[in-house]
C-alpha cells in the first residue's frame, strides 16, 4: 500500500514531505552588567542570575545598572509531531572571561545560573540540564547567567565590557 501511494504522488509531480534536520541556537539577549563602581586597588562585585548585587572593597557609582546576562535557547525538532518531549542539553562556559583596559584588569571566574538543577557554571566544565514541557516543533527557553567580577586597578579607570560566551549542545531528545 505504501508503494502505491509513493508512485501516485510521484506521478502527480509532487514529492513526499520531508522533515527538516533538528537544529539548536542560542542568542545573547542581554550582556552581564556589573554597573559603575570605584575601587582603590582591587575588589569584587557579584551580580547573581536573579539580579542581586553584592560587592567587596568597591564603591558603587551612579551610571549603568548592574544585571545578569540573558540568553534564549531555541530547539527546532524538525517535524511537527504532536508529542510532548524533553531535551537533555549540555551548557558550557568555555573559560574565565577577562579584559585589561586603562590600568584596570577584570576577570569573571565564577558564574551562576537560573537553569533548573544547576546552581553554578564552572568554566571549562559542562553542566547537564533537562528541559521539560516541550510540546511543539520549536521549544524555547530563556535563562540568566550571573557572575563574580574580580577587578584590580593599578592606575586610572576603565569601562570593561567582558563578553560571556555560552555553548549549548543538545545531547538527547527524550
Amino acid at each position: 500500500m505504501a508503494a502505491a501511494v509513493m508512485v501516485a504522488s510521484l506521478a502527480c509531480g509532487t514529492s513526499p514531505a520531508l522533515a527538516a534536520a533538528p537544529s539548536a541556537t542560542v542568542s545573547a539577549d542581554q550582556a552581564l552588567r556589573f554597573g559603575s563602581f570605584f575601587t582603590d586597588t582591587s575588589g569584587t562585585r557579584t551580580v547573581s542570575a536573579t539580579g542581586s548585587v553584592t560587592g567587596s572593597a568597591i564603591v558603587p557609582l551612579t551610571g549603568t545598572a548592574p544585571g545578569p546576562a540573558q540568553f534564549t535557547f531555541t530547539y527546532d525538532r524538525g517535524n511537527n509531531a504532536n508529542t510532548n518531549y524533553s531535551l537533555l542539553i549540555a551548557v558550557l562556559v568555555p573559560g574565565a572571561a577577562s579584559q585589561i583596559s586603562g590600568g584596570v584588569t577584570g576577570t569573571i571566574a565564577s558564574f551562576d545560573t537560573d537553569l533548573p538543577g544547576v546552581s553554578a557554571l564552572v568554566p571549562g566544565q559542562t553542566a547537564q540540564v533537562t528541559l521539560t514541557g516541550c510540546q511543539r516543533r520549536i521549544c524555547s527557553r530563556t535563562f540568566r547567567v550571573g557572575g563574580t567580577l574580580q577587578v584590580a586597578r593599578t592606575s586610572g579607570g576603565a569601562e570593561l565590557a567582558i563578553p560571556v560566551p555560552i555553548v549549548v549542545t543538545v545531547l538527547a531528545e527524550l
